[in-house]
């Protein structure tokens, strides 16, 4: 029973969260490329506790939105379009994973090559934390050790 009131939860959070964001859309001509986006995390929010059922470790769900975005080319890697794309999708899964532990996550920004590396992620908190290295661990483990990480209070 707590596995589908924190399902349903997630999914709550996330739409508030997406209705946030397409009410600061700037431009309504972006609306629909936007709106595809947040539809598309919406699923990957939805789809999350399933995976966790069925065991599907997060590192085969980052490498399945990686090889989601690829370009089918020789060289194997995100197009310039994709790559913010890419780098919002990890920004928003984090978000989620960090708020559902009980983070006080303000934002996360994450900056990655054009072949999907997460190179740094900065964290901003909305309030004093403790533990930092438990967060440090996962991201480490998540997306190797030379990622930088940078925590800011804001």
């Amino acid at each position: 029973m707590e596995w589908v009131l924190s399902w349903v939860k997630s999914g709550l959070l996330f739409g508030i969260f997406a209705s946030v964001i397409l009410m600061l859309c700037p431009n309504k001509s972006y609306q629909k490329h936007i709106d595809m986006v947040v539809g598309m995390l919406f699923i990957l929010v939805m789809l999350h506790p399933i995976m966790v059922l069925l065991e599907v470790d997060q590192d085969t769900y980052v490498s399945y939105i990686r090889n989601f975005l690829m370009i089918e080319s020789s060289e194997s890697s995100l197009s310039q379009e994709n790559v913010p794309l890419y780098e919002s999708s990890i920004e928003s899964q984090l978000t989620a994973v960090f708020i559902e532990r009980g983070y006080p996550v303000k934002t996360i920004r994450v900056n990655s090559d054009r072949q999907g590396k997460v190179k740094e992620i900065a964290i901003v908190f909305s309030d004093e934390i403790e533990g930092l290295e438990v967060i440090e661990n996962y991201l480490k483990r998540l997306f190797g050790e030379e990622v930088g990480i940078r925590y800011e209070r804001g």
